[in-house]
């Protein structure tokens, strides 16, 4: 892997947390492809976590980018009484591997940690994801992130700022 990718898909990766915590959801929208998933599964009661979003509980599920704009809209009109107020929000992401795949897509694992404060209440989520992400002509993009959260208890409502 070139050292020029590993930097850009690093910085991609980087970049997403530091655009939610400064709540510029334009910008944080723009990283996605239209076709992008998001998705946060659960754990199974023996420790494993579920295999198919479409079939199986998940704490967070979008098939594409709309369900993102959606979900940022609730966010930005106050129709979402769980983001009201916005907690304060820090991100802080490790990467681990950057990988080319077969098909041209790059893909990066990383560990991250979001701390934030709502309601004079601290809150500490925690966990390792991996980005699918694709070339374009406008640099890099999200095809799709997988998000695994390692917090036994959520003691909070869990959003897309939370992880």
């Amino acid at each position: 892997m070139p050292d020029t990718i590993f930097a850009e898909a690093s910085r991609l990766v980087a970049r997403e947390g530091w655009l939610i915590d400064q709540q510029r959801w334009d910008d944080w929208l723009e990283l996605y492809l239209p076709d992008a998933e998001y998705w946060l599964p659960c754990y199974l009661e023996d420790g494993s976590v579920t295999s198919d979003p479409r079939q199986q509980i998940s704490l967070i599920y979008y098939s594409s980018r709309a369900g993102l704009e959606d979900r940022i809209f609730r966010i930005r009109t106050g129709q979402s009484l769980a983001s009201t107020p916005l907690p304060r929000t820090t991100h802080t992401v490790t990467v681990g591997d950057v990988t080319r795949r077969d098909d041209g897509d790059i893909e990066v694992g990383s560990s991250w940690a979001a701390f934030s404060y709502r309601l004079e209440a601290q809150y500490h989520f925690f966990g390792t994801q991996r980005h699918v992400l694709r070339p374009t002509d406008s640099g890099l993009r999200i095809a799709s992130r997988h998000i695994l959260v390692m917090n036994d208890k959520i003691p909070c409502p869990l959003d897309i700022y939370s992880v």
